[in-house]
């Protein structure tokens, strides 16, 4: 019967159907290739004559420095929402409306990556601006985390039908990586508002980021002794 059922699916599945789904993946892919690319786009070349010295090119280089490590830090974690992105779309074989729109959400924060990268590198020099700068570059990725989360929570949970099983460990890593990353991140959002001395912000970071590799340890101890 269940044979019979799964049949009958198939021969009523539309012939494009599948690629459909890769079609929604590839599109997404794209939008994390552009938001990426753009985050060099703040990187002006140093202005170069017959008359300068390698002392005034190497300034014009160094006041870059700001620019650098907000792009280092954007890429690292486009790159990390990507994987996690590509993770769900290895087990999503089917899809709806709900996980288009949730899909889509996700690409909003996405595109923001650069603009939020920029005003925050661009900021930080002010310490009357660079707060509010940061505030928005932490809304961002807390957005991020949120809607990816939505997305695995409708393809996985909600719509499991849609999705391949994925096994317990999987599960729970994928899950507490993007939850910890949307928690910390939120938690520096609210220090933000309590102190605007970035020292003991980035203790906090500081703090949260010893936590999650004692949790991993714990974590691996746990999963290995029920081995």
């Amino acid at each position: 019967m269940t044979e019979k059922l799964q049949e009958n699916t198939d021969h009523n599945k539309h012939p494009k159907h599948d690629f459909q789904v890769e079609r929604l993946a590839f599109f997404s892919d794209a939008i994390f290739a552009i938001a990426i690319t753009l985050l060099i786009i703040e990187f002006k070349i140093p202005h170069v004559t017959k008359e300068s010295s390698f002392d005034s090119v190497w300034e014009q280089l160094v006041e870059l420095k700001y620019n650098l490590l907000a792009l280092l830090l954007s890429f690292f974690l486009i790159v990390t929402y990507w994987m996690r992105h590509h993770f769900l779309f290895k087990h999503i074989h089917n899809y709806n409306k709900q996980i288009v729109i949730a899909n889509m959400a996700m690409m909003l924060p996405i595109i923001f990556f650069p603009f939020t990268t920029a005003f925050f590198a661009e900021s930080v020099d002010n310490i009357h601006v660079v707060i509010l700068a940061f505030r928005i570059f932490l809304l961002n990725h807390i957005l991020a985390g949120l809607t990816i989360y939505i997305l695995y929570w409708l393809a996985t949970v909600k719509h499991k039908d849609y999705s391949f099983e994925m096994s317990i460990t999987e599960r729970k890593k994928f899950t507490s990586d993007l939850l910890f990353t949307t928690i910390t991140f939120s938690v520096i959002f609210s220090v933000t508002f309590l102190t605007s001395n970035i020292q003991a912000i980035l203790w906090v970071f500081l703090a949260c980021g010893i936590s999650k590799k004692i949790f991993d340890r714990f974590s691996k101890k746990a999963v290995s002794k029920t081995a």
